[in-house]
């Protein structure tokens, strides 16, 4: 087949492909990625100790793994939607493969392996999160942990499952009752982020957990097992995926201002719906 031949069909494809078309084709470009860090995984056992490469600060780490399963992902929506942008967390905006004005209606946000700190320990609590946002509305979500092999997937107007199975927000209406998660950013050994709104909700909720990889806790909120997330100073590439789950599972995304400019602001709440207006007040009273 010629190389002309095989642009032209993949320009067809992205230009033809529904969103359930992509959607599919997302989840299996995150098998193969979640391929790349069971790799890993058993590489860290057999290396225990190696030592690490940091980004931001010297609890940012990123390992060889994370720029392995970027290269892999995007090399796959490259060939699959060549028309569509990507935005990586290890190499940033790539442009679309095949330049045209309708590059930015698409827009990949990748995170090859969120829970880099877990991975690096050997600790199986991390993922692989591809969110596409169309028209800059979050509108396909695919999250997979290689580990424990689930995979969540997400499109608008299509519902939300878990490895094919549909998945729904908790019914929980007591924020006394409800268990949630949060995230602390990287600069936490240097400012109080997020200290004073995770005191006030270990004061208000049954518990908090929190477990070191953001697009999981969103995804545990999308199918019922934790009844809300929040965290501040989060990147488009963690929470894109997440914020189309938990809508699709019946839930609510917001910012602390029950506003929707999460991606913008890096500030984000996440919850079955019922607890959305307690768990906002309890970040007001916290900020205050």
């Amino acid at each position: 087949m010629s190389n002309n031949t095989e642009k032209g069909k993949a320009r067809a494809q992205t230009e033809t492909a529904s969103i359930t078309d992509i959607l599919s084709a997302a989840i299996t470009i995150a098998r193969g990625a979640g391929a790349i860090l069971r790799e890993g995984v058993a590489a860290i056992e057999r290396n225990r100790g190696t030592a690490l490469q940091f980004k931001s600060s010297a609890i940012d780490p990123v390992t060889e793994y994370d720029v392995r399963a970027e290269k892999y992902i995007v090399g796959e929506l490259n060939r699959l939607f060549p028309e569509h942008r990507v935005v990586g967390e290890e190499g940033g905006a790539y442009e679309a493969a095949r330049s045209r004005t309708t590059a930015s209606t698409y827009q990949w946000h990748v995170d090859p392996l969120d829970g880099t700190v877990n991975f690096a320990h050997g600790f199986s609590i991390f993922c692989v999160s591809l969110g596409l946002l169309i028209d800059g509305a979050p509108s396909v979500g695919v999250v997979y942990s290689p580990v424990i092999d689930e995979m969540f997937a997400a499109a608008r107007g299509h519902g939300a499952t878990r490895n094919g199975v549909p998945i729904h927000v908790s019914v929980t209406q007591e924020l006394n009752h409800a268990l949630l998660v949060t995230g602390f950013p990287y600069d936490s050994h240097t400012h109080d982020s997020n200290i004073p709104e995770f005191l006030g909700f270990q004061r208000t909720a049954q518990a908090t957990r929190r477990i070191g990889s953001a697009a999981l806790d969103m995804c545990y909120v999308a199918a019922g097992q934790m009844d809300g997330y929040w965290e501040s100073k989060i990147k488009p590439h963690d929470i894109a995926a997440g914020i189309v789950l938990v809508r699709e599972a019946g839930g609510i995304v917001t910012d602390y201002g029950g506003g929707d400019s999460m991606l913008a602001s890096g500030i984000i709440v996440a919850s079955n719906g019922l607890l959305h207006g307690p768990m906002l007040d309890v970040l007001k009273k916290s900020q205050s």
